[in-house]
């Protein structure tokens, strides 16, 4: 007689079917369960949303800044006056006359500016004003023969005469430097020229 192991056969058998049993259970689920993979058309879910592009929003307003110019109130420039036709062209004439002189005059006040000048120097500086002078008179001269009304032909007149006088002056000055500076700075001169520009204005 065997001994008894302890298994019976129909307990092994039972063993072995509710083995099959799991096995072809789990195999019928793996058929069952998809797979990870995803083939063509098949949905992935929800797409993931692109990121959004911030809006930059509607350019800002630039405002001009305003400039000293545009600020400014322009002023219209004064109309050029016209002379009277009667007296234009002695104006112009007697005002050549004197810038003439000016120009002339200059060089030799600067001379006479100086100190230790010679003989020679003196005698040179009143040649040269007299030169000046006497140029001077027949453009001023001159000019109030262009005009034919009365009021400048009277104040040429009398800057005609300034003008003879400073050339005396000249001439009696015996080449003394304080003398011939004194003709240039006449006050007569000047009062009868300022009158006679000042009609021409």
């Amino acid at each position: 007689m065997r001994p008894d192991t302890g298994r019976r056969p129909g307990t092994v058998l039972m063993a072995t079917a509710l083995a099959g049993l799991a096995l072809a259970a789990a195999a019928a689920c793996g058929q069952a369960t998809p797979t990870a993979a995803t083939g063509p058309g098949t949905p992935t879910g929800p797409a993931t949303p692109a990121a959004e592009t911030t809006s930059a929003g509607p350019a800002p307003t630039v405002t001009p800044t305003p400039t000293a110019a545009a600020g400014a109130t322009t002023v219209p420039a004064a109309p050029a006056r016209t002379l009277d036709p009667r007296i234009a062209d002695a104006c112009d004439a007697v005002t050549a006359a004197r810038r003439t002189a000016v120009d002339a005059l200059a060089p030799v006040a600067a001379v006479l500016g100086r100190s230790g000048l010679s003989r020679d120097d003196l005698a040179k500086a009143t040649t040269d004003l007299n030169a000046v002078y006497t140029a001077m008179h027949v453009g001023v001269a001159e000019s109030a023969e262009l005009t034919a009304d009365a009021k400048l032909k009277a104040k040429i007149a009398a800057y005609q005469l300034a003008v003879e006088q400073a050339i005396v002056a000249v001439e009696g000055s015996d080449g003394e430097q304080a003398k011939l500076q004194a003709v240039i700075e006449s006050p007569a001169l000047r009062t009868a020229e300022k009158t006679v520009l000042s009609a021409c204005a």
